[in-house]
């Protein structure tokens, strides 16, 4: 599930109020408690994720998570955060549409067994005045993966490998443009940035094996991102948003290049309170191949489409906590690939 990156990404119908001018100490103070909840439900997370195994490659959520997902369309000056723990196991092997077993596999150097991302995404906004906004996406990644080496001669698995890390990811800076109908009811926004080369392509493991591309914690490319999000009210309570963006590799680094990536999402939301809304989002997502002489083009590239039912809870009035399962629907992938049976986001939002 991700932000913009969403990324990733729109909130859904947050119980989160937005008053015209609350004292700072009391939205510290707020934050602070929100954060406190937050913590304790990223410790149940970890161990959730600790209990998975996972497979090869590296692995974001596709979700709407911003200021229109969380349900407003109102902005907001001054600092914002959101934190967003993800948690998604790749464990199943996937050819075409059908998923298969590791005796099923053939021609290939290595058996894919496990892919465990655990990814701490950091979402750091400024809203310079009504219209323009500007923001700052950190992730960590923590990654496990797994796979065994293929016997030349046998054409079995003989070698395990192993490769465990947590690291930076790739940063992505990006502005935002927002316009807001006379009655507010239908809003929509532009945005667009790049993504930095700012994690490491060259992680190892204890033997020394450097890790294939698609698994290292960054890219190694500047990529541009463009996207267009829009939310429309309908009555008191409820809410349609959407988005859609693309993001594509500017240039190459040591002989690979990320395929390009396009991601569209449509949800509903539901305030059942002033605190306490619902949300349900459909999420598409489409990666080309990779391309390059450190790439796996045969391997890579996908069309996925997920079901994301979600829930958030406000703290105080400028603070809300949400959390989403993403079950997918639709996987279907080039070559042979790991896939998630399902994926979950826990998160946190908070305006200063």
């Amino acid at each position: 599930m991700m932000k913009n990156t969403a990324p990733v990404i729109s909130n859904m119908t947050s119980v989160r109020a937005h008053p015209s001018s609350p004292a700072r100490r009391t939205r510290v103070h707020r934050c602070a408690r929100g954060f406190l909840s937050l913590s304790a439900v990223a410790i149940g997370a970890t161990l959730v994720s600790t209990a998975a195994r996972a497979s090869c490659g590296a692995s974001f959520c596709t979700l709407m998570t911003d200021r229109y997902a969380e349900g407003s369309s109102e902005p907001h000056l001054g600092w914002s955060a959101d934190f967003r723990l993800e948690a998604i196991t790749q464990k199943q092997l996937r050819s075409g549409t059908k998923n298969i077993s590791a005796d099923q596999v053939t021609g290939e150097q290595a058996i894919e067994r496990r892919t465990r991302n655990l990814n701490l995404v950091t979402t750091l906004a400024y809203g310079i005045d009504k219209d323009w906004s500007v923001s700052l996406r950190v992730p960590v990644v923590q990654r496990d993966h797994a796979h065994d080496l293929v016997d030349a001669q046998t054409g079995q698995a003989a070698t395990p490998e192993q490769w465990r890390f947590t690291r930076l990811g790739d940063v992505q800076v990006s502005a935002r443009r927002q316009f807001v109908a006379d009655d507010g009811a239908v809003s929509y926004a532009l945005f667009g940035g790049l993504k930095l080369p700012t994690g490491s392509v060259k992680v190892v493991n204890g033997e020394g094996s450097r890790a294939e591309r698609s698994l290292q914690p960054g890219s190694g490319t500047t990529d541009l991102l463009l996207g267009v999000a829009g939310r429309q009210v309908i009555g008191v309570a409820d809410a349609l948003v959407g988005q859609a963006n693309i993001s594509a590799a500017l240039n190459s680094r040591e002989g690979f290049k990320p395929g390009r990536r396009i991601e569209i999402s449509a949800g509903w939301s539901h305030a059942f309170a002033h605190d306490l809304g619902a949300v349900l989002q459909l999420n598409l997502r489409h990666r080309g191949r990779d391309r390059g002489a450190q790439a796996e083009p045969a391997n890579s590239g996908a069309t996925t489409l997920d079901l994301s039912p979600g829930v958030t809870v406000g703290v105080g009035s400028a603070s809300t906590l949400y959390a989403y399962l993403q079950l997918p629907l639709v996987q279907r992938v080039n070559g042979i690939q790991l896939v998630p049976r399902s994926a979950l986001a826990l998160g946190w939002t908070c305006d200063f």
